[in-house]
C-alpha cells in the first residue's frame, strides 16, 4: 500500500501514543504506579511510531506470509531499538536499558525475548489494529485534519528539541561534577604520598597535624569540597521536570556507569521534595 505524507505523519503520531500507552500500562503493571514513560514530555513514544511505520511500508505487502511478516517485523523493529539504544549511549555515556541480564541479549540494547514480542505485537498490529486505524486516518482526510497534525508534529518536534538541549545541559553538569571529584581525589592521592598513616585512636590527630604542616594541600581540598558541594547543589536545585521524568522513566540510568551516581543523587534529592511538599499539603 503506497501511503501519502499526510497518511504517514498520521500513522507516526497515532502509533507513537498508542506505544506510549502500552508503555504506561506495562511500568503500572510492573512497578504498580504511573510513570510517564519515554524520551519526550508529552505522552508519545515516537519509536513505536516510526517502527510502526516502517514495517508497514516494507512488510505490508507481504502480509499474506505469516512467517515472513513475523521474522521480518522481528528484525526492524529490533534494528530500530538496537540504533536507538546505541546512540542513546553514545550522547550520554550510559545505557537507558539494559537486557544484559536476557538470554540471548545483544550488548543489551535487544533480547530475543522483547524481539519475539515486538514481532508478535506487529503481526496484530498488521491484520488487525491498522485496518481500523487507517481507516479513522481516511475520516480525518480534510485540511482541518491536516492542519490539526502539522501542529501535533510541531509539537512533537518542539518537545523532542526541548528534551534533548535539557538532557544535553544535564550532561554537561555531570561532567563537570565527575572532574571535579577527579580533583578531590588527586588532592588526596597527592596527601596520601606524604601522610604515614597511624591507628584510628590518632587519625585525627595526624590530619590536623599534617594540615598544619601543608596548608597548601589543606586548602586545596576545602575549596575542591567546597565547589563539589556547590555544583552537587547546583544540579540538584536545577533538576526540573524533565530531569525527574528521565530520571523516573529510565531507572536504569541510576545503574549507569559513568552518571548513575548522580542520577541516583537527582532522584534522591527530587524524592525527598516531593515528601516534604506532600506532607506540608496534609498539614
Amino acid at each position: 500500500m503506497n501511503y501519502t505524507w499526510y497518511e504517514m505523519g498520521w500513522i507516526v503520531l497515532i502509533y507513537s501514543f498508542l506505544g506510549w500507552c502500552a508503555e504506561v500500562a506495562f511500568a503500572a503493571v510492573r512497578h504498580g504506579r504511573f510513570v510517564n514513560r519515554g524520551f519526550l514530555n508529552g505522552p508519545v513514544c515516537p519509536i513505536y511510531g516510526y517502527g510502526v511505520l516502517c514495517v508497514l511500508l516494507i512488510l505490508e505487502p507481504v502480509k499474506d506470509n505469516l512467517l515472513l511478516l513475523f521474522f521480518g517485523s522481528m528484525f526492524f523493529t529490533s534494528a530500530i531499538e538496537f540504533l536507538v539504544g546505541f546512540i542513546m549511549e553514545q550522547l550520554f555515556h550510559d545505557k537507558w536499558w539494559d537486557y544484559s541480564d536476557n538470554p540471548f541479549n545483544i550488548k543489551g540494547y535487544i533480547c530475543l525475548e522483547f524481539s519475539i514480542i515486538w514481532g508478535i505485537a506487529c503481526v496484530l498490529v498488521v491484520d488487525v489494529v491498522h485496518p481500523l486505524i487507517y481507516a479513522l486516518i481516511k475520516k480525518l482526510s480534510s485540511p482541518v485534519g491536516i492542519w490539526i497534525m502539522v501542529a501535533l508534529l510541531a509539537l512533537l518536534i518542539f518537545d523532542a528539541i526541548l528534551t534533548l538541549l535539557e538532557m544535553l545541559k544535564l550532561n554537561k553538569r555531570f561532567k563537570a561534577i565527575t572532574e571535579l571529584e577527579g580533583a578531590i581525589h588527586s588532592v588526596s592521592d597527592a596527601m596520601g604520598e606524604k601522610l604515614i598513616y597511624q591507628p584510628m585512636e590518632r587519625g585525627k590527630e595526624r590530619r590536623e597535624e599534617f594540615d598544619e604542616k601543608h596548608p597548601e594541600f589543606a586548602e586545596k581540598k576545602r575549596e575542591a569540597m567546597q565547589s563539589v558541594m556547590a555544583m552537587r547543589s547546583e544540579i540538584n536545585e536545577n533538576a526540573n521536570f524533565i530531569h525527574a521524568r528521565i530520571a523516573a522513566a529510565y531507572p536504569h540510568l541510576s545503574e549507569g556507569e559513568h552518571n548513575g551516581e548522580n542520577f541516583r543523587r537527582m532522584r534522591d534529592y527530587i524524592e525527598q521534595k516531593r515528601a516534604e511538599k506532600k506532607n506540608r499539603n496534609k498539614k
